[in-house]
């Protein structure tokens, strides 16, 4: 059993929950509405009751009228004998009672009972002493300790010296009773509804806002060390919902972020270590009064630190592929670009470079990060082959979803454009092909394998995967190998966006397969990475 303490913190917490205030507002503007309501209906019903009671007071009245006047220039005689006729034919409603006295006279009541109790002396004094000659009273009394509207009409007949009254009594608090009776029982079923809708409210508050409570969860439990808490979504259809899965999308972000930071500082701690290492080996031996060994000793210290620098660039790459910024893509021309990278990368090295293909049309990609990928396969290459191999690059379309339509000069956004890089090199054994995309991942087949720092096909990768693309290698030990770049054609961008720019494609439409090398190409393609 928890503690009072315990109970009573929880029944804070709840009291300033969002859920407690969300229903409590909800059930307060309900209880408003519901008395407002229930104050006008009853104000309605009691005057209506007031105008009801008031006409049906008349109607004796009138038909006392009416009688006098039937009986025509004859008359009656007196007033007991219009008073007796009257009641004969005169049926009072269910909570009226009707009553004639002459002055000094007859005091006629109708047969049966009555509601109210008109025979008493006290009550005829009292009707006496309200009556006024010649008009019609309504009064409100109190008979037998009930609340009675008594409308008192004074009769005379022409010609007569005598005079009467016709009392007509009405049991109006009997009926005002009735009405405040159905107040309380709406009342009650005000209650009733308030307390059925509270418990309803509750319920489906939980249900709604348990996302927030698993959010806050989350939140606590969130930390440095630990960002792999996530917010359970069940059915993400509305807002808070949605603001779940927008915290869950944010944590994620985070800890790539965290990831990231966390390799690279891994990741720079190891490698930078050898060289440092070196260094600090170099300057324990070296001898300061040679000048020959300073400068050896200078040579071999500028070459390490040479290492040191590209390491920690490529690093930076690839802890920086994670963001959103690490490319700005742009519509650019794939053949010129293909142009271009081939005038770049055949300087690296005395090798046959050949361009085996043009696709035509745009590609949105970022240019820099484009080349700056390819460049690392042409770099890779070069380390894997010999002066008289062959290095290609070239691009085709693969196929369109559409059947290959071009849009506005540019190929259809469904498309993708695979660029390739091949060589003739010595290949990459098949154990080998399903790693060398990680990171200081070296093969062995190749003796330029030592050379590099592992990180090359490591920044392709993430080049590729920014763009939302990938990239494969064909190889065979031997032969030679063939990487390949997809990069889809629109970059992310809708159809509306392609359409909405005004430049031109040289792409054929039908174009709708892949090209392939030419019958002069090797069979293989792409650079070898750290091999």
């Amino acid at each position: 059993m928890k503690a009072p303490r315990v109970l009573l913190a929880e029944l804070r917490a709840e009291v300033h929950s969002v859920r407690f205030r969300v229903l409590a507002t909800l059930l307060v503007f309900m209880a408003m509405g519901l008395v407002v309501s229930g104050t006008v209906t009853s104000v309605a019903q009691l005057r209506s009751l007031d105008d009801r009671v008031n006409e049906e007071l008349q109607h004796p009245r009138r038909n006392l009228e009416t009688l006098a006047t039937s009986a025509g220039n004859s008359g009656f005689s007196s007033l007991d004998e219009l008073f007796t006729l009257f009641l004969r034919s005169e049926t009072p409603g269910g909570h009226e009672s009707l009553m004639t006295m002459v002055r000094d006279g007859n005091v006629i009541l109708p047969g049966g009972n009555q509601p109210t109790n008109l025979r008493s002396d006290a009550v005829r004094e009292q009707i006496w002493s309200l009556s006024r000659p010649g008009q019609t009273v309504v009064k409100d009394t109190i008979i037998d300790g009930r609340a009675v509207r008594l409308s008192i009409t004074s009769v005379r007949l022409q010609g007569r010296p005598s005079d009467g009254l016709l009392v007509v009594a009405n049991e109006i608090g009997e009926q005002r009773d009735e009405v405040i009776r159905s107040m309380w029982t709406y009342a009650l079923a005000a209650l009733a509804t308030l307390a059925v809708a509270g418990w309803m409210g509750y319920v489906i508050t939980g249900r709604l806002l348990s996302p927030i409570r698993r959010l806050q969860e989350a939140t606590q439990n969130t930390t440095f060390e630990d960002l792999t808490k996530r917010v359970e979504v069940t059915a993400p259809t509305d807002d808070v919902a949605q603001l779940a899965m927008n915290f869950n999308h944010m944590l994620e972000r985070l800890e790539s972020g965290f990831e990231n930071q966390r390799r690279f500082v891994h990741d720079a701690g190891h490698e930078l270590r050898t060289p440092m290492t070196v260094i600090r080996g170099y300057l324990e031996l070296l001898r300061a009064g040679d000048p020959e060994d300073v400068d050896q000793t200078r040579i071999l210290l500028l070459d390490e630190l040479d290492r040191m620098h590209v390491l920690v660039e490529d690093l930076l790459i690839l802890a920086r592929s994670g963001r959103p910024d690490f490319v700005s893509p742009e519509w650019i021309e794939a053949d010129i670009f293909l142009e271009n990278i081939l005038n770049r990368i055949k300087v690296f090295a005395p090798r046959t470079w050949e361009l085996d293909a043009k696709p035509g049309g745009l590609v949105r990609a970022d240019r820099h990060r484009l080349m700056q990928a390819l460049e690392q396969l042409a770099v890779n290459a070069v380390r894997h082959t010999s002066e008289g191999d062959r290095i290609s690059v070239g691009a085709a379309w693969t196929k369109n979803d559409d059947g290959g339509t071009a849009l506005g000069g540019r190929p259809h956004l469904a498309s993708d454009l695979e660029i390739w890089l091949s060589d003739t090199g010595s290949g990459i054994p098949d154990e080998d092909q399903e790693r060398i995309f990680e990171r200081f991942f070296k093969g062995r087949n190749a003796a330029g394998a030592s050379e590099g720092s592992g990180l090359g096909l490591s920044i392709v990768k993430a080049i590729a995967e920014a763009h939302g693309g990938t990239v494969r290698v064909e190889s065979a030990v031997g032969q030679g190998s063939r990487f390949i770049l997809t990069i889809p054609a629109g970059g992310g961008v809708t159809e509306e966006e392609e359409t909405g720019e005004a430049k031109k494609s040289v792409r054929p439409a039908g174009k709708t397969k892949a090209a392939r090398p030419s019958s002069g190409a090797a069979i293989l393609s792409g650079p070898g990475g750290s091999r």
